[in-house]
């Protein structure tokens, strides 16, 4: 597909996006024109693009974009520097990500309409964290944040406190995460909006502000994943007078063809019942904690396997069936903690949210 083309597939929420006073997209990858660029170490897969992507940014009208990700510094601190040189010429703003971390943990201010408007990003620790002496991106830390927000607070009318977190293709906020962005509303947000799941999530009005939980995908084109929450998604809205007002804007994306478009009414319906059929658990925390208990278990093998010393598949069944004993198959089996096993645990254990998965099904081993 040409760059035409791919612009041409996006014309319809465009309509939308360029028409706003202020727009803000979150860039999940490392942008270079390096072909020989190296990925780095890390659990999962490595994501970049050439500068093509920011030009289809403008061509949208975003006038910034979020870059606390958990892909923004997947190829290094030469990408990282890389990419934030190709993101200031084309006179995009950008926040959430820097050569080192105090440059990462910079706020955003704009002044829009009349109206001073801070923006703060950041994203659960994974691969990505910049350091003192490192690029990358702004870390989800709680007092790091709280201070920010106290700064931001005497510089500007209206702080947004944007997150990359949560538990993937789940739609639903973990209890954790409802109490940490309530936090940011009693520290000053006026807004607080949270991406990262690859699905839409419910929102809820804690003490007038609202708080969004996940997004979903704007254009993110999976193969195999057709039809499903993946390609479901919305924009957030916002209208800046006295308070903070919203409207949620469905659409889906990269489905049967490329592209964004915006639902139909149908749709539309389908996606308004849903939001409030997630609304009212967020609004439950005894339905929030069951449900996040339900969707723990359903991923306990995926979690545990990687602390177990023998790998699932031939060589577990000749286990259960009792044609090896443990000790030999011990003894058969792979090193344990080899390189991608190492990068799995670090994952599991530095991530907010798999960590919390993690501490949970350690906690249901020990009873």
């Amino acid at each position: 597909m040409s760059f035409e083309e791919l612009c041409d597939c996006h014309g319809e929420v465009k309509q939308i996006t360029a028409a706003a006073d202020y727009s803000i997209v979150n860039l999940e990858c490392s942008v270079t024109n390096d072909n020989s660029a190296k990925p780095i170490k890390k659990a999962g897969v490595a994501l970049r693009n050439n500068d093509k992507v920011l030009d289809l940014a403008k061509f949208m009208g975003f006038d910034a974009v979020t870059l606390a990700n958990n892909h923004f510094a997947d190829f290094g601190q030469g990408a990282v520097e890389e990419s934030l040189k190709l993101i200031e010429s084309r006179g995009l703003d950008h926040v959430g990500a820097g050569v080192n971390l105090y440059d990462a943990q910079k706020i955003l201010y704009k002044t829009i309409n009349g109206v001073k408007v801070a923006f703060i990003n950041a994203c659960e620790h994974e691969f990505t964290i910049a350091t003192s002496s490192k690029g990358g991106c702004n870390s989800l830390n709680a007092i790091s944040l709280f201070y920010n927000i106290i700064e931001a607070n005497q510089k500007a009318e209206i702080v947004i406190v944007i997150i990359h977190g949560g538990h993937e293709e789940y739609q639903l906020p973990s209890p954790r995460m409802q109490q940490m962005y309530r936090f940011f509303v009693d520290a000053g947000a006026s807004v607080v909006i949270n991406h990262h799941q690859h699905c839409y999530s419910g929102y809820e009005i804690y003490k007038g502000c609202p708080v969004f939980y996940g997004l979903g995908n704007f254009s993110f084109d999976e193969n195999g994943l057709r039809n499903s929450t993946w390609n479901e998604g919305c924009l957030v809205k916002l209208q800046i007078n006295n308070a903070v007002t919203f409207e949620l804007i469905p659409y889906i994306q990269n489905n049967d063809t490329p592209g964004i478009t915006l639902m139909n009414d149908d749709q539309v319906k389908a996606f308004k019942d849903r939001i409030q059929e997630l609304n009212d658990i967020i609004s439950d925390p005894r339905r929030l904690e069951e449900a996040m208990a339900k969707m723990t278990e359903s991923v306990r093998d995926k979690y545990m396997h990687p602390l177990k010393p023998y790998q699932y598949g031939p060589l577990m069944k000749m286990i259960k069936c009792h044609i090896i004993p443990k000790k030999l198959a011990k003894k058969l089996a792979p090193v344990y903690l080899t390189p991608e096993r190492m990068l799995l645990l670090k994952s599991y254990f530095q991530c907010e949210s798999h960590q919390e998965i993690m501490n949970e099904l350690l906690r249901d081993e020990q009873s």
